[in-house]
């Protein structure tokens, strides 16, 4: 006889060696969250560097105010203090991100601050260190310098 096709032991094994795989391929995916994580940290440098460049290059004071939960929204905006509007994102709309949701599920920043800058760049409110999921986020109190 000249049967076509695959005997069950060699399915077995082909099932086995899948689910072997799996096994060991998906605690090496990760979540999702902590694939966007480092993405959100360096997003919040960034803004807070801008808010920073729009304080010396405006002469006007520029805040990044940073809410965690349990606050109305979780999130942070970047702020000019004279008048109290949001920035325009140089990407397009406000510059305004909202944490826990969407894009950022599952993704916090702690804790709460307010990071100001002066017309000189230099951070009014002192030294400050942000936690962004996961990543430590320091501005520096003299030079602003964010790291």
């Amino acid at each position: 006889m000249n049967d076509k096709g695959f005997t069950l032991v060699e399915l077995v094994m082909v099932l086995v060696l899948i689910g072997i795989i799996a096994v060991v391929v998906t605690p090496k995916l990760g979540s999702v969250s902590s694939t966007k994580a480092p993405a959100l940290a360096d997003k919040l440098r960034a803004d807070i560097r801008y808010a920073q460049n729009l304080a010396m290059t405006t002469s006007q004071r520029h805040r990044v105010y940073i809410n965690t939960a349990p606050g109305p929204t979780p999130g942070y905006a970047v702020v000019n203090v004279a008048t109290g509007l949001v920035v325009q994102d140089p990407a397009g709309g406000n510059l305004s991100v909202v944490l826990n949701a969407g894009d950022y599920a599952g993704i916090t920043v702690s804790p709460n601050a307010v990071i100001e800058f002066n017309s000189l760049g230099s951070p009014t409110t002192g030294g400050t260190n942000l936690t962004a999921g996961g990543t430590t986020i320091t501005v520096t109190a003299e030079t602003g310098a964010v790291n």
